[in-house]
């Protein structure tokens, strides 16, 4: 029995304050996704999410050079939160949207072939990045007209949209046990969540732009170490690079290999 688009959930992460990007995408919705479920969001400039237990303050400082931002930890728990409702409450299939998410022409019956595809996927993100085309790829399936699943062997950056299956899910939430990276980037690391780095392209989601960033600037202000961990930052953060991107690249070709 082929699955429909109506098969499955679909969140929009928004704070709850924000009511003006919630009717905007609601508009946007308007079409294509009449049933949907708002996810009341983690307000990180409210939360004193730095002292929290789960985050790793000085993982994050020794490998990116700087403590997560506010925003950053707000998102991340957000979506951690959201990951941990689809677990507990046994849903199959879930697509996530931040609520400056744009679903782009052809997202619905794209998505429906994404749910009846044979190739078993654990969650697919939908991003707009023009150079994802010009980097290392593989096509693992066929989707609805001229779209592909590829798996990748870059992590980009986007959590704006994506879908996640039940085994996916409970993936993510064993990887987003812990916090110090972006929820975004944990997604682009294979050997925390045992998954494949797999997106739809051509692109079905884009995000919008008018909207100033939920999370904030703080995060592309530069490294504020220390003491000895800035003087330790450069080789903890060269190596932290080179061992994640062989990782990265070592889970792309084990991964095509075993699909011959």
């Amino acid at each position: 029995m082929l699955r429909q688009f109506s098969d499955i959930k679909v969140f929009v992460i928004s704070l709850a304050r924000e009511k003006q990007r919630r009717e905007a995408i609601q508009k946007r919705l308007n079409g294509i996704c009449n049933t949907f479920e708002f996810f009341d969001a983690i307000d990180g400039k409210k939360e004193q999410l730095s002292q929290h237990n789960d985050y790793i303050g000085l993982k994050r400082r020794l490998f990116y050079g700087k403590d997560l931002s506010d925003g950053e930890l707000g998102c991340f728990f957000s979506h951690r939160a959201l990951i941990n409702k689809i677990v507990q409450e046994k849903i199959p299939f879930a697509v996530i949207l931040e609520d400056d998410a744009i679903l782009l022409n052809d997202f619905k019956p794209t998505v429906e072939s994404l749910l009846n595809t044979s190739y078993s996927w654990d969650f697919v993100r939908f991003l707009t990045k023009p150079k994802i085309q010009r980097k290392t790829q593989t096509i693992v399936a066929n989707l609805f007209d001229n779209y592909q699943l590829l798996r990748i062997a870059t992590a980009p950056g986007g959590a704006y949209a994506y879908i996640v299956s039940m085994k996916g899910a409970k993936k993510l939430q064993r990887s987003m046990e812990k916090v110090w990276c972006p929820n975004d980037t944990l997604m682009g690391q294979p050997l925390r969540t045992h998954a494949e780095i797999l997106i739809v392209y051509p692109p079905i989601a884009d995000w919008d732009k008018s909207f100033n960033s939920a999370i904030g600037d703080d995060r592309f202000k530069k490294n504020r170490l220390s003491g000895w961990e800035k003087a330790v930052y450069p080789i903890t953060r060269g190596a932290f690079k080179v061992i994640d991107g062989l990782i990265r690249k070592s889970y792309f070709f084990i991964k095509n290999f075993k699909s011959f």
